[in-house]
């Protein structure tokens, strides 16, 4: 085989084959650009406001659903989905609440420990769907509601109480003029990105999500790959729960609920396929980067939540549409 970019027998000389771009990033790239689009109109509709600002409360306030994203979006690669983001998100809220009381002392045990309590819950998802063969629906709703319950009996009855103030101050500080929340965004965008697209683990998930009996096959652990995955998500989803506590001052149980219809929104906005095996996270990235500025949009226009559910859940179905058609056309 000739090396790239070397004409062949097949090819004229002088005309050198055009690099390949990943399809993947044309949907990814096409939602960034709408989700920059939507900052800009954001900035016109709020006078006073100007682009950076704007950019930089989008970017802090878009970071619980980029994490939690990640997460459902590595379940979707494999043909499943997870139910039980928003609980463990408002678990891992409440508990770090809780467990701190306003004492920055607490911090070095309990964010530990509500990391590993989240991780836990996803492990629990992980063994039901890879060894019980329980329908991943079924059993992320199933233990969502039973964790749910768990929580709900733990915190009633009880006040509020403050989150320690370290992981306040963390939420908005700022370094050389860059939000903390924003510069963690970024790591976390990095790690996730080399994870899903560029190691040996991340090509099996591909594997495995696009076909399952050759994955069989080949020999790969598929019940070791879909426990990865989904501790992985209850992972997330806890840290997402820290990092909203810290940014809200305080919790309660059921604070994250309104991130678990948007980290489904934002897989398949990026151009993910529903049914598995195919999806990157920068795309999942930009479709959470687009719907927070539209959640800003929306805020400054003042609508009510169910208008809100209403455009979301229509972006979906129309992000789906696109994606059927998209298909229809490769296949010919």
């Amino acid at each position: 085989m000739a090396p790239p970019g070397v004409p062949t027998m097949a090819e004229p000389a002088g005309r050198a084959r055009a690099p390949r771009i990943n399809p993947e990033l044309l949907p990814a790239a096409v939602v960034l650009a709408c989700a920059v689009l939507l900052i800009v109109a954001s900035t016109l509709l709020n006078p006073g406001s100007s682009f950076v600002p704007q950019l930089d409360a989008v970017l802090v306030t878009s970071i619980f659903l980029v994490v939690a994203s990640f997460g459902q979006g590595l379940t979707i690669l494999l043909g499943g989905i997870d139910l039980s983001i928003g609980v463990v998100v408002g678990l891992a809220a409440i508990m770090v609440s809780t467990l701190t009381n306003g004492s920055n002392a607490a911090i070095l045990w309990v964010v530990p420990a509500t990391l590993g309590f989240a991780a836990f819950i996803g492990l629990v998802n992980g063994l039901g769907v890879a060894l019980a063969r329980v329908p991943p629906f079924i059993m992320t709703l199933a233990s969502g509601i039973s964790f749910y319950g768990v929580g709900l009996a733990f915190t009633t009855g009880l006040a509020q109480r403050p989150v320690a103030p370290g992981l306040v101050a963390l939420m908005n500080a700022r370094v050389a003029g860059v939000p903390i929340p924003v510069l963690i965004l970024l790591g976390f965008v990095i790690i996730a990105t080399i994870f899903q697209n560029g190691t040996s683990d991340g090509r099996k998930l591909y594997a495995l999500g696009s076909s399952p009996g050759a994955a069989r096959v080949l020999g790969l652990p598929i019940a070791g790959l879909n426990i990865l995955v989904y501790t992985l998500s209850g992972l997330c989803a806890g840290i997402s729960g820290i990092l909203l506590a810290g940014y809200s001052s305080a919790a309660t149980i059921d604070i994250g609920d309104p991130l678990l219809l948007p980290t489904i929104a934002a897989v398949v906005i990026g151009g993910a396929r529903v049914v598995g095996g195919r999806g990157i996270y920068l795309g999942t990235f930009a479709g959470a980067l687009f719907l927070s500025a539209l959640e800003t949009i929306i805020t400054v226009l003042n609508l009510s939540q169910g208008v809100r559910d209403i455009i979301e859940g229509a972006i979906i179905v129309f992000a789906l549409l696109l994606q059927s058609e998209r298909w229809r056309v490769a296949r010919g």
